[in-house]
């Protein structure tokens, strides 16, 4: 009753009028959705060799997610409390948009068992790690190889040092390709000739190994044994649709009884090709600390800070960016114990791996992004290195006043903040793919509901 209340008449507007009677929500909101997505699938047309227009995309979405700071909104429709379930139109998109992406799970791993092939190169090496670590190696080890896209991306610099193998052209790739699938202790030494210890080349030696977090190997170790590479595929499938699942009850939370706001925003979701592609169709491993970041965002809005720092935790452990971008959720309790548990369990994650070969992890994984090379995907790689020191630097500072104004704001707005440090961020990255995407498009959707949720109905206290 309620809600008829609230209904817009056909004399209030065309557009005002069939948005809500199809999607039961704001057309101010749904437009915007819209045009933040169609905006970001840009990103599809322009990539390698793009850089600089990619930069121009993502400095007017940045400008866009400003907007929502100066322009907070009351609610959507008064008297939206009345409505507390989803319309039928988007009851259907969701179950279609739903079917969609299962039937995109089904295909590429139907297609990753027959081939034996894992679609990028993120999952290629965990599955490379967890297989080396079945063997009692250390996947983070010097000399270990397991990243063999660096391999072939650093030829000049093993060269410079004296890391030379005496295999040449079309020989290399075949016995990369041979190594891939059998791992053989032989062919490693061929293709990385140890040198001396302490040289520069055992520093080169040391770069090889996996890049992400001890926890995405534990998880593919346990079906590595199974030796079928299409599991890595639907492990991060899976990964995907608990991340749809998490964000759901955030949107839900967000929006309060405006249920068609969160229906609307997780087809937004749903459809996002940024998501679906790498994270379902591909094996990018940001959908793992993604997930876990997501339940440290749901236990935060729930007042709930150990669950919090454990989840947040585990994303870090799963890989330190964007894992770390989540970390200052834990400052708004204000109580240095979910900190200190976090500080503790991303300890014991990293710490046997410390023991075993502390410069090999820290050359992957803490000092690697300052060494790989720039892609032509960022316009860093068209720039001078000092534009891009400058970039970062601006960026660091940006992140880290929006993160002061929530800490410390009486209504804070976590969704736009997450939204605008991490865009922040990837505006300030040398190697901007498509996976890291998400990284700031999953909060602008939930951005966009925070704004456009009626505040009047339920307190904003996260």
């Amino acid at each position: 009753m309620e809600r008829a209340a609230a209904r817009p008449d056909a004399g209030a507007g065309f557009a005002r009028y069939w948005c809500w009677r199809i999607l039961g929500c704001d057309p101010w909101f749904a437009g915007a959705l819209a045009a933040a997505e169609l905006w970001l699938g840009l990103l599809w047309f322009f990539y390698w060799g793009y850089g600089v227009e990619r930069g121009y995309i993502l400095g007017a979405f940045l400008l866009g997610l400003g907007v929502l700071w100066f322009r907070p909104r009351a609610g959507s429709f008064p008297g939206a409390a009345g409505e507390i379930s989803l319309p039928p139109t988007v009851r259907g998109l969701l179950i279609a948009a739903l079917v969609l992406d299962v039937s995109m799970m089904v295909v590429s791993d139907v297609r990753s068992v027959r081939t034996s092939q894992i679609l990028m190169d993120e999952g290629q090496t965990s599955w490379r790690a967890a297989r080396l670590m079945w063997r009692g190696e250390n996947p983070y080890g010097s000399g270990a190889l397991t990243d063999l896209h660096a391999y072939q991306a650093r030829t000049q610099q093993r060269e410079a040092v004296g890391v030379t193998t005496r295999l040449s052209g079309a020989e290399v790739d075949s016995a990369l390709a041979r190594y891939d699938a059998t791992l053989d202790a032989r062919l490693h030494r061929e293709l990385l000739p140890v040198p001396a210890a302490g040289s520069a080349a055992a520093r080169e030696l040391r770069l090889y190994g996996y890049k992400y977090g001890p926890l995405i190997v534990l998880i593919t170790a346990v079906v590595a044994p199974f030796g079928i590479p299409a599991a890595v595929m639907f492990l991060n499938a899976l990964a995907c649709f608990g991340l749809y699942a998490v964000n759901w009850l955030i949107l839900r939370r967000i929006a309060g009884t405006e249920l068609a706001l969160a229906g609307v925003a997780m087809l937004a979701l749903l459809l996002d090709r940024h998501i679906s592609h790498d994270y379902i169709n591909r094996s990018a491993t940001d959908v793992w600390p993604l997930l876990f970041g997501s339940v440290g965002v749901l236990a935060a809005m729930s007042r709930r800070p150990f669950a919090a720092a454990v989840a947040i935790a585990l994303a870090v452990g799963c890989k330190t960016l964007p894992g770390l971008l989540f970390l200052p959720l834990l400052l708004r309790f204000r109580s240095p114990y979910p900190v200190l548990l976090f500080t503790a369990l991303v300890g014991a994650i990293y710490l046997p791996w410390l023991l075993w070969d502390p410069r090999g992890i820290l050359d992957n994984i803490v000092l690697w992004p300052f060494l790989m090379a720039q892609r032509s995907t960022s316009w860093e790689f068209f720039a001078p290195p000092w534009a891009a020191l400058v970039a970062r630097a601006l960026a660091l500072s940006f992140m880290s006043m929006v993160w002061v104004r929530y800490l410390f704001a009486s209504r804070p707005r976590l969704f736009l903040t997450l939204a605008l440090s991490n865009t922040a961020l990837l505006l300030a990255s040398g190697n901007l793919g498509n996976n890291y995407i998400p990284w700031a498009s999953l909060w602008m959707v939930a951005a966009l509901v925070e704004a456009f949720a009626d505040r009047r109905v339920r307190g904003l206290g996260y």
